[in-house]
């Protein structure tokens, strides 16, 4: 009967030694697959409205740099959970296009189990509508308010099965706008303007610099009065006197964010 027991309890102990080590091996792998997991947000573009500066939407481009399926369970826009966006696969492997990328739009309200399957390698891009209920592709929840325009900070979260959070904040340039003088001709000058590295894709540069010369107060505008485009623009007439102006700056990221500054200015009689 001794014989028996430790025989028994010796099995008992290989077998929960063995379900330990299968734990274990589990734990590790699951560990290392985390630890390897691969995806960049890499640029954004929005969509303005109409009318004002909120945005209508906006597309998000992601890069899946990982040899495995990038399993996504949720992702998060400026606090608020997404729930409906149209995919756009750059390339479909030979295998075609695997889990929620089949359904165009995907939309968890009609199934809460999917997934947004990334296959290796690939490249995404995310459309999210801003736009208030009854659209069909409305993103957020009816009770939300994402009142997001071109010149706020943008920040994108995702979350994989792994359990690996992904994060990137797309932040608006930074406009400076100057004035100084070449023989009395007025030169617009927004080279200080620049481009917040923080948090930003260190592959955002500015893309464009628009200008508008308009009289506030005190005068008449001559032929400079108007839009000009460009880093630095130089006007072909002299300030009126005691004339006020208002100069405004308005740069552009290759995200397409936008900044602004403007400069009241009165020559002097």
């Amino acid at each position: 009967m001794l014989v028996v027991i430790v025989v028994a309890a010796a099995t008992a102990f290989s077998f929960f030694v063995a379900s330990y080590q299968k734990q274990l091996t589990a734990e590790e792998t699951l560990s290392h697959n985390k630890s390897l997991e691969n995806l960049r947000i890499l640029a954004l573009k929005p969509d303005l409205a109409e009318s004002g500066t909120t945005l209508s939407g906006l597309q998000i481009e992601l890069a899946s740099l990982d040899g495995n399926t990038i399993a996504i369970d949720s992702m998060v826009l400026n606090g608020q959970t997404v729930l409906n966006y149209n995919v756009t696969l750059s390339q479909v492997s030979s295998n075609g296009i695997p889990g929620c990328l089949m359904g165009n739009p995907y939309s968890t309200t009609t199934d809460y189990s999917c997934v947004l399957d990334l296959p290796a390698d690939s490249h995404v891009f995310l459309s999210f509508d801003f736009n208030p209920l009854p659209a069909r592709y409305y993103s957020f929840s009816a009770n939300t308010t994402l009142a997001i325009n071109e010149s706020g900070l943008l920040e994108f979260n995702v979350f994989t099965s792994l359990g690996n959070e992904f994060t990137q904040s797309f932040v608006p340039p930074v406009a400076i706008a100057a004035l100084s003088f070449v023989d009395n001709y007025p030169i617009l000058d927004g080279s200080n303007s620049y481009q917040p590295s923080s948090g930003t894709p260190g592959n955002v540069t500015l893309d464009l610099w628009n200008w508008n010369v308009a009289v506030s107060r005190g005068g008449n505008c001559n032929s400079d009065c108007g839009n000009y485009s460009g880093q630095e623009v130089e006007l072909t007439n002299y300030l009126n006197p005691t004339t006020t102006y208002l100069i405004w700056l308005n740069v552009t990221s290759s995200d397409s964010l936008e900044g602004s500054a403007h400069i009241d200015y009165t020559l002097s009689p």
